[in-house]
């Protein structure tokens, strides 16, 4: 990459990360394939770089490469990913041996967390909404959904990711709130 594209992305220029973005997506994408081994999730933690990089584009140094600055920021991703994964099924491997019966604590939490999900979920644009429901609750494939609303497997990706990305928000500000 030329310094000059890279100052101009610093300055937010849209055409220059363009032009980042196109010569960097793929190789991104396939690093982060190459650590996580999902496609799925690695096209979506690929464009969660270019988000960050966009978002830190103030801070870049056109003297220092931007691949080595993307490729740090996709790695770490791809590692907060797995870290993140581990938690998920430790914690859900524990709750699973640790008791059969869940306390009403417990039960009332998963309540308030599934009513939160619902009332999210509704709130959602109707075409995101419906890619949610049928793969989080028909458990659909993203092709199975692309087919099934006659759109494409991108458009249900990124909607999807959007829809998660909403949830997380949500759920977080709950546990920030009550725990």
């Amino acid at each position: 990459m030329e310094k000059e594209t890279i100052e101009a992305l610093r300055k937010g220029n849209h055409k220059a990360f363009e032009e980042v973005f196109l010569f960097y997506f793929k190789k991104v994408r396939l690093f982060i394939d190459g650590i996580i081994k999902s496609d799925a999730d690695a096209e979506e933690l690929a464009q969660d770089v270019f988000v960050k990089l966009w978002t830190n584009r103030e801070a870049l140094n056109e003297e220092k490469p931007i691949g080595a600055y993307i490729y740090t920021i996709a790695r770490n991703a791809a590692f907060n990913f797995i870290k993140h994964k581990l938690v998920e099924q430790t914690y859900t491997n524990s709750f699973q041996y640790t008791s059969d019966v869940a306390t009403p604590e417990e039960v009332l939490f998963a309540r308030e967390i599934s009513l939160l999900t619902e009332i999210t979920v509704s709130r959602m644009p109707v075409q995101r909404q419906k890619i949610y429901i049928l793969s989080r609750n028909k458990g659909m494939s993203n092709n199975d959904i692309s087919n099934t609303l006659g759109i494409s497997k991108k458009t249900v990706e990124n909607q999807l990711s959007l829809a998660l990305q909403e949830l997380r928000k949500i759920i977080s500000l709950f546990f920030c709130l009550f725990l």
